[in-house]
């Protein structure tokens, strides 16, 4: 008899990277990880700055933190278009099991949040260039505004974003309680699933 070898062939190498690196039916691979955590931990800092300055009188204090927000948007442009376009290519685990109803509502709340995130990635951006202003990013660059001044046009960009950010909150409170309901009161694996434990 020949002693049985752990060894693996290139093919299996490849398939247990991409296992890794993809997502799964039971677990959410590196990229879709990455691409959670970097993107709540943006949209948690624009839309807590953003939600900070919104009622201040105009002035020096609130046009710095105007700035750092639109500063950090800016750098968040490409990390969170990319997990937009990830999620909406890529498929994810399955859902766990849960009443139609609920399960109709996490759908929902995905769909949201993608969808928020896009309309704020695309409309801050027009908000400071219909308004006639270059985007500054600290002082390492800034992006001159193609459009103009365009008034009319930039009252409502800002009202969009400013809606859609109000929305985006929202449906994050909603998604923190539905993780909270299937971590501690249904005892599912959550950590396995996003934090790769």
């Amino acid at each position: 008899m020949t002693a049985k070898t752990d060894t693996m062939t290139p093919a299996d190498n490849r398939h247990t990277s991409d296992v890794s690196l993809h997502d799964t039916t039971h677990s959410y691979g590196r990229v879709s990880r990455l691409n959670h955590w970097l993107g709540a931990a943006l949209i948690l800092v624009l839309l807590g700055i953003g939600l900070y300055f919104e009622d201040m009188p105009k002035g020096t204090e609130k046009l710095y933190w105007l700035k750092l927000h639109i500063a950090i948007g800016t750098l968040a442009f490409l990390p969170l278009a990319f997990r937009v376009l990830w999620r909406i290519f890529s498929r994810g685990p399955m859902a766990f099991e849960q009443p139609v109803v609920m399960q109709r509502l996490t759908q929902l709340v995905h769909v949201i949040l993608l969808l928020g995130m896009s309309i704020l990635i695309v409309s801050g951006p027009l908000a400071v260039w219909t308004g006639g202003r270059a985007i500054e990013v600290f002082t390492w660059f800034s992006i001159a505004s193609p459009t103009g001044k365009m008034d009319s046009l930039h009252e409502i960009i800002e009202v969009v974003h400013v809606f859609s950010s109000k929305v985006v909150l929202i449906a994050v409170i909603l998604h923190v309680l539905g993780a909270v309901k299937h971590l501690v009161f249904e005892r599912q694996k959550l950590a396995g699933r996003m934090i790769g434990r």
